[in-house]
């Protein structure tokens, strides 16, 4: 990709820039440079040159649509940045970067729409993805507590092979 003009002026501010962004500026950060190692890491090809236009966000050499999401302590949040009904048939691996933990996850799309619809509460129109690594997995008498059923699933299609 060639680099514009405002990319390279752009180069002077980068490492100033981080101390001035907010919370949600830092999410966004971590966002686009989750997006750009797992494209890198993976070999992926990005979609669209501003954004995903279609609902998805790479895809593989064999045709493999991903929808990527990051996460990271600054938001102080546990639950992953996704609205199932605007993606839901886009893409077909719901791709998570927990950017401090540096772990990747590779989830199906069925397998989300399946957690998403038989773990929701009722009188809710869906179910959030929560992540946190500090919560314990199994209960005392080893079932899988309530609030870490994602967790669960995240584990189950992490790539331990992954690193950056």
């Amino acid at each position: 990709m060639k680099t514009s003009q405002t990319r390279k002026d752009l180069m002077h501010f980068a490492k100033d820039i981080i101390a001035y962004l907010d919370n949600n500026q830092v999410a966004a950060y971590v966002g686009a440079v989750a997006e750009m190692i797992l494209i890198k890491h993976y070999k992926w090809d990005k979609n669209g040159a501003v954004g995903n236009e279609k609902g998805y966000d790479a895809i593989d050499d064999n045709g493999l649509k991903y929808e990527i999401k990051s996460m990271s302590y600054e938001t102080k949040t546990p639950y992953v940045a996704y609205k199932h009904e605007a993606k839901r048939g886009k893409y077909d691996v719901l791709s998570i970067l927990h950017f401090n933990e540096k772990r990747v996850s590779h989830i199906p799309s069925k397998e989300i729409t399946k957690f998403l619809k038989t773990n929701k509460k009722p009188g809710c129109k869906t179910k959030s993805l929560r992540l946190c690594f500090s919560d314990e997995l199994l209960t005392m008498s080893g079932k899988v507590r309530e609030k870490s059923k994602f967790m669960k699933l995240f584990l189950k299609y992490e790539d331990k092979t992954f690193n950056f």
